[in-house]
């Protein structure tokens, strides 16, 4: 069954060679979207309230809310409330803090209910909280430009008058999301310890009670981890509830942590399974920094990447290309469900058959944005069989043909277009066009 690798790497389509874009500049494709008409009246609404005609609008920089305006029913009446994050034009630079207005519609038109001034100088991400009650709560992750430690994660509520703050923690990284399956939102901070606790981080779950969120249980992490990537939540082989942290270790390593949490009627426990604090000793997969893990067969068990070199590259090596192998945790040790080459920079992923492991290896060639794979052999010409070639092309050049003549299509993405070509060989290696297809992934 074909596999869908999608939000594993960072920098994919981007990095694409400019023969493949012609549609403007990069920094068009980075300004703010275009306000809908409501938005757009809740926009001038708050320029009468503060009575400035220049405002900038804050974007939140990653998560599920990515607008400066929010609308949500926030205080469980039957219409939604505006939330507009902004900086007054005229005082904006990069230590100016953020403020965030709320509006109602009042007789139909929007009017400011709050306005406050936030902790920060960015709004990192915004979630919608879930924590059983009937009405949603925001959660704000908030920080500064140019600082690259903690961030604070600040809960608010709104019940139509009053603006309350109901929890506010300083934080590495966190995840926020329905952890334990319960039906409400948890959330787990990556924290520092305290000079008396000694050097490091540690991993606590926080579940709501009596109005705010309260710290469940908490495991010490790796010592060597320098920061911290992203956090998923998924499951352990054996069906037991996990989180997976993407760590880095310096700028040029990243490993997985993995956190098994159980919650039961006596408490909940959350054990790192691939640290052990009485013992200092880790376990674990050490990777280049660049690659993440993730859910690649949608089944919950989150797949975590290495990488080794093809056959015929050696370490250090200028140009050397990797395989990717996506390993599993289960019963204490790391087990391998499958192998693949990652292209991060043409946004693709090609699946190694069992057959190739260890006997195919991969090269550049001198067509632009085209791989081949072969079958490697030792000595002066290690292309013992040539297997595949790999292409990404523009899709005004397929379309004309362009010295794609022999190539057949196997995907597409907007005006770029996925391209493969078999040579023929007897080798037992070689595989089909129908094979390619299912191997084959783009990385989105």
């Amino acid at each position: 069954m074909k596999k869908i690798l999608a939000a594993v790497l960072t920098a994919v389509m981007f990095c694409l060679s400019s023969c493949l874009y012609s549609g403007g500049s990069v920094d068009s494709l980075l300004h703010p979207p275009r306000l809908n008409d409501e938005q757009n009246d809740i926009w001038l609404a708050l320029k009468r309230t503060i009575q400035s005609d220049t405002i900038k609008l804050v974007y939140p920089l990653r998560g599920e809310n990515r607008s400066a305006i929010i609308l949500q029913n926030l205080d469980g009446e039957p219409s939604e409330e505006a939330v507009v994050f902004y900086q007054p034009s005229s005082s904006s630079t990069a230590s100016t803090p953020i403020r965030m207005n709320i509006l109602d519609k009042v007789d139909g038109q929007w009017q400011s209910m709050h306005d406050i001034v936030l902790e920060g100088t960015q709004v990192e991400d915004v979630t919608i909280l879930n924590v059983g009650t009937g009405v949603p709560l925001l959660a704000l992750g908030l920080s500064y430009a140019g600082d690259g430690g903690n961030s604070l994660l600040k809960v608010i509520g709104f019940d139509g008058s009053l603006l309350s703050t109901l929890f506010s923690q300083y934080c590495q990284a966190k995840i926020i999301g329905d952890l334990t399956v319960g039906g409400t939102d948890d959330c787990l901070l990556i924290q520092s310890r305290g000079e008396e606790e000694g050097l490091g981080s540690r991993a606590v779950f926080f579940q709501w009670e009596d109005g705010t969120y309260t710290e469940q249980a908490f495991t010490i992490l790796n010592p060597e981890v320098t920061r911290y990537g992203n956090l998923y939540d998924g499951y352990l082989r054996n069906g037991t509830r996990a989180v997976y942290l993407d760590c880095y270790k310096g700028t040029e390593l990243m490993t997985t942590e993995i956190l098994s949490l159980q919650v039961s009627q006596s408490g909940a426990e959350l054990e790192n399974l691939t640290y052990d604090s009485e013992t200092m000793t880790s376990v674990g997969i050490d990777r280049p920094a660049g690659i993440s893990c993730y859910d690649l067969s949608r089944d919950g068990v989150i797949e975590i990447p290495g990488q080794r070199l093809m056959p015929g590259y050696e370490e250090g090596e200028t140009g050397a290309i990797y395989l990717t192998d996506w390993y599993h945790y289960a019963d204490g040790e790391f087990v391998r469900q499958l192998s693949a080459y990652v292209s991060s920079s043409l946004g693709y992923l090609l699946q190694f058959p069992e057959k190739w492991v260890n006997h195919v290896s991969v090269r550049r060639t001198t067509q632009q944005n085209e791989i081949l794979f072969y079958e490697h052999q030792r000595g002066s010409d290690p292309v013992k069989n040539e297997l595949l070639y790999l292409k990404v092309d523009s899709r005004r050049n397929w379309e004309q043909k362009e010295a794609n003549s022999d190539y057949e299509l196997i995907d597409t993405r907007g005006q770029l277009v996925y391209l493969a070509k078999i040579p023929k060989t007897d080798s037992p290696l070689r595989i089909t066009i129908a094979q390619v297809k299912e191997y084959f992934s783009q990385m989105i």
